[in-house]
């Protein structure tokens, strides 16, 4: 692609992660404002972080503008923005990091810092399409556990499905079934292992605790606002 002429207005994008648990399903979402309109874009991933999706976000919203093209990037992380525009020390995430400085040599960029949450319409709309994918990747990463993962070997809470028969048990995906194998082996007394019925996450929980909600504040956020 040839430059971009300098007198080009920039092109304005709204860059946000979400991640429900740190780490935990993620996703991150884009909205961008140039000469042909308003386009929005999104991902997720199963398992990541916070920081990482902020990253992901910036990244890919600039790997979809032309090369040479002016552009104000638009994000309310102070992680990224600060890591960019105040040198920040990168001590994690250097793939990313790598990756999008790959990116912003390619444009002409300017990092902005925004609030969240605080009117910005755009930064909003990224926001929940940040969420939305994170949700998404917590609904799909629940639904391979249920499939996957015995029930027997999780103690149910309430509302959640019946174990399967021992025909129909599936093989466990070596990750999550050696981690759960590992925290078995160290559990306390009273102790058991359940999965949240949110985000799909399992936690250790006293055998008496009758939620099947972690504590996440996302989780308990949904399980509070559910009628009784």
């Amino acid at each position: 692609m040839t430059p971009s002429d300098d007198r080009e207005p920039p092109t304005v994008v709204y860059a946000d992660g979400s991640c429900l648990g740190n780490p935990g399903p993620g996703g991150w979402g884009v909205v961008i404002v140039g000469r042909d309109g308003t386009h929005e874009y999104s991902g997720g991933d199963a398992r990541t972080t916070n920081n990482r999706m902020e990253i992901t976000a910036a990244l890919e919203g600039l790997r979809r503008i032309p090369e040479g093209a002016p552009v104000v990037l638009r994000s309310d992380s102070q992680y990224v923005v600060n890591t960019i525009n105040s040198r920040w020390k990168r001590n994690a995430n250097t793939d990313l990091w790598r990756e999008l400085d790959a990116e912003i040599a390619r444009h002409k960029v300017r990092f902005e810092w925004v609030r969240g949450h605080a009117g910005d319409a755009l930064n909003d709309r990224a926001d929940r399409l940040a969420l939305e994918e994170a949700k998404k990747a917590a609904q799909a990463g629940t639904a391979l556990a249920r499939e996957m993962v015995p029930q027997s070997k999780l103690a149910p809470g309430p509302g959640t499905p019946q174990p399967p028969s021992a025909d129909s048990a599936q093989p466990q995906p070596s990750g999550e079934e050696a981690t759960l194998k590992a925290v078995r082996a160290l559990l306390k007394e009273g102790e058991t292992i359940r999965r949240c019925l949110h985000c799909g996450g399992t936690f250790i929980a006293p055998q008496r605790y009758k939620d099947s909600y972690c504590a996440l504040v996302e989780c308990q956020l949904e399980r509070r606002s559910r009628p009784d």
